[in-house]
């Protein structure tokens, strides 16, 4: 309660201001003096500060004889009388005049009530002049709030506790102010320095309104430190939370009343605030929310927590795999952790499909893979190298067991080659005979090098290939390169040499017989003649089967082509051969057996035609495809296009071959091992063409 004391006795002043206080209502009760000695002084205070009662000196009139201070009465102020010589003689009692002022100041406004009120209420509150901004009253939780006591506070201005903080300065503040005085209201956060010069945030609402008579700008401020570190926290975790690669949701009620925008990116939606209020019913199928409301409840209900692998449906039916972690809080709440497990499962997907193939890989090649780590000296298989050895997928080996798997007299080779590796790090690649745990007798092709790290060799990583299939062909094929060269000895010294005999006592028979026999006589001859070319023709093809006719040499063309021409002009007398144009002067990349080719391909076109047919030869050069073309052309009957690509039986395996003989076969394996090509066209108007393309020699 503000008590004014107006008298002109000081005396009266100074007793009233001590003593009354202690006269005033009861204990709760605080009570502060103020005086003045005359009515400006008087309206001075009225105007300043919130006054509860005025006790006054009757002694205080107006020039017309009445009290000035009960002018004051149109204010709301209620006023007690006291006589200064009673006072002043101490013959009132001063309890009769606290009683008097308690009561006048109740009676009047109830200010008693209100200021309890005022005091109660758990927010701060101050009053301002609304022209001024003086302070006229504050309460007692303002004042903790700032820190300071209230005479420390009454002379100052909105802007004396605020900090430095951008953005926050006196222009500002008066605008707040202004905005309040202009609407009659205005609500705003606003940060002030307490007395520790600590900053604390307040939440303050202006309102105008008018008290005793007088426009005030009444101000409540609650302190909202505490609440705007928990909304900076927030805004931090959620921040922290969005930066995350995880989906993050918070329920309610099994509705989503937080997400983060990785939650929603992984369930398909297009930002977070689109799935909030949605519940499980919108992520999962009937079978699968079935499964959660049978699993997850009651976990959570046990550990307050359920993690697992959820399928997640998107808004287009799309499933998404996830691992879900969810922890139950107070209030029917969860907040459940999600990650998606696409990328992994398809991570998962293509290794298994890599697994897959690896195993197919070594099945079909029948390559196995070994590793030997010598910390542990540990030995682990891939589960064709057991296949090879025909033991149990859950075989697990040692060095010792696999070196006795190794046919007796190899080894003693197999430990030589793993302590060099082992020791100086020197890999190896052999071949070996291996004994399965089956019995069964192999060749398989080991390899083996070190894994170094630090410098040194931490284990040996190889393979092991079953290759008995090929060391059976190799041996196969070894076997039959004998005979064949037994076959070729016969046909190159015995066939040949006996058909060369025949011939020749038959030429000496031309002058002996008459002219019936002479006919006989050529037949023979021709025949002769013709067993002799099919020696030739064999032996070039079976030394070309054997490997002979693999390795090539520069070999002159043109010389080639006028051998072959003068041989068959002495062979067939009654044919034509000629040649259109010169024949290119190079070197082709051939061997002797060139000569083969030739030969034959100039055979078929006479044998396969009239006794005088015309057969025509021409040689060019392709310098971009880096071959020299032989084109060998006859006017006989020609080759139906069903059969050009047949009579070389390409394709055809051995003697068996489709073709229409042993030379045009020949002709073809031969060119084929040159790396070149051949095949037939149609001659104009009639007859056939043969096209034989052969490589250039490289050029030293």
């Amino acid at each position: 309660m503000h008590v004014l004391v107006v008298s002109e006795d000081a005396a009266v002043r100074e007793r009233l201001a001590d003593e009354l206080p202690d006269f005033v209502g009861d204990s709760t009760t605080d009570v502060r003096v103020s005086t003045a000695d005359s009515p400006d002084g008087t309206r001075a205070e009225l105007e300043r500060a919130r006054i509860d009662c005025l006790v006054v000196s009757t002694e205080v009139a107006d020039s017309e004889g009445q009290p000035r201070v009960s002018k004051r009465r149109v204010d709301g102020v209620p006023r007690v009388s006291c006589e200064v010589a009673t006072v002043a003689d101490r013959d009132r009692d001063l309890d009769t005049l606290g009683l008097a002022v308690y009561d006048a100041a109740r009676t009047a406004v109830g200010s008693l009530d209100h200021r309890a009120l005022f005091e109660a209420v758990n927010v701060g509150l101050a009053v301002r002049n609304l022209e001024t901004l003086e302070l006229v009253d504050i309460n007692q939780h303002y004042l903790d709030i700032l820190g300071i006591d209230r005479e420390s506070v009454l002379d100052t201005s909105p802007t004396y506790v605020t900090p430095d903080v951008p953005g926050y300065d006196s222009e500002r503040a008066f605008d707040e102010v202004e905005t309040a005085r202009e609407e009659g209201e205005n609500a705003f956060t606003w940060p002030i320095e307490n007395a520790a010069g600590d900053t604390v945030w307040i939440r303050v609402s202006l309102t105008v309104a008018e008290i005793s008579g007088r426009d005030r700008l009444i101000s409540t401020v609650e302190d909202v430190t505490a609440e705007r570190r928990r909304e900076r926290d927030l805004e931090a975790f959620k921040g922290a939370v969005d930066a995350v690669d995880a989906g993050v949701a918070i329920t309610e009620h099994d509705k989503h009343v937080y997400v983060n925008e990785a939650a929603a990116d992984i369930c398909g939606y297009p930002d977070a605030e689109a799935m909030l209020g949605t519940g499980w019913g919108h992520l999962h199928d009937e079978a699968e929310l079935e499964r959660l409301r049978e699993t997850v409840p009651p976990a959570l209900e046990a550990d307050g927590k359920w993690q697992g692998e959820v399928a997640i449906r998107r808004p287009g039916g799309v499933l998404v795999p996830a691992r879900f972690s969810i922890t139950s809080l107070e209030g029917d709440r969860n907040v459940i952790v999600f990650q998606s497990l696409s990328e992994q499962k398809a991570r998962e997907d293509e290794l298994e499909r890599s697994r897959d193939f690896l195993e197919r890989t070594q099945r079909i090649s029948k390559v196995g893979g070994w590793e030997l780590d010598l910390a542990t000296d540990a030995l682990a298989w891939t589960d064709q190298t057991k296949r090879i050895h025909e033991v149990p997928l859950d075989y697990e080996p040692t060095v010792d067991d696999a070196v006795e798997f190794y046919a007796t007299e190899e080894r003693d080779r197999v430990r030589e080659l793993l302590d060099r590796c082992l020791s100086a790090g020197v890999p190896w690649e052999d071949e070996f005979r291996l004994v399965t745990a089956e019995g069964s007798e192999l060749w398989v092709r080991s390899r083996g090098e070190p894994v170094i790290r630090d410098g040194r060799v931490a284990a040996l990583r190889g393979t092991i290939q079953d290759v008995t299939a090929r060391r059976t062909r190799e041996d196969e094929l070894e076997r039959m390169n004998a005979e064949l060269e037994a076959l070729n000895r016969i046909v190159r010294h015995d066939i040949r040499n006996d058909m060369a005999v025949v011939v020749g006592w038959a030429e000496l028979l031309r002058e002996h017989v008459d002219e019936e026999g002479a006919d006989i006589l050529s037949r023979i001859l021709s025949t002769g003649r013709h067993t002799t070319e099919i020696t030739e023709v064999a032996r070039d093809l079976m030394e070309t089967m054997s490997g002979g006719g693999v390795e090539t040499r520069p070999m002159s063309l043109s010389n080639a082509v006028e051998r072959e021409l003068a041989v068959r002009r002495e062979a067939f007398p009654h044919a034509t051969f000629e040649v259109d144009g010169a024949i290119p002067d190079v070197a082709v990349r051939a061997n002797p057996l060139i000569a083969s080719v030739l030969g034959n391909l100039l055979n078929n076109a006479v044998q396969h035609n009239a006794d005088d047919t015309v057969v025509t030869v021409s040689a060019t050069v392709d310098d971009d495809a880096r071959t020299a073309v032989v084109r060998i052309a006859d006017d006989g009957s020609g080759i139906p296009d069903a059969r050009k690509s047949v009579v070389f039986g390409k394709g055809e395996k051995g003697l068996e071959s489709t073709g229409t003989g042993l030379g045009l076969y020949l002709v073809h394996q031969l060119v084929d091992s040159f790396g070149g090509e051949v095949h037939f066209e149609d001659n104009d108007p009639t007859g056939t063409v043969a096209v034989v393309a052969i490589p250039l020699a490289a050029v030293d």
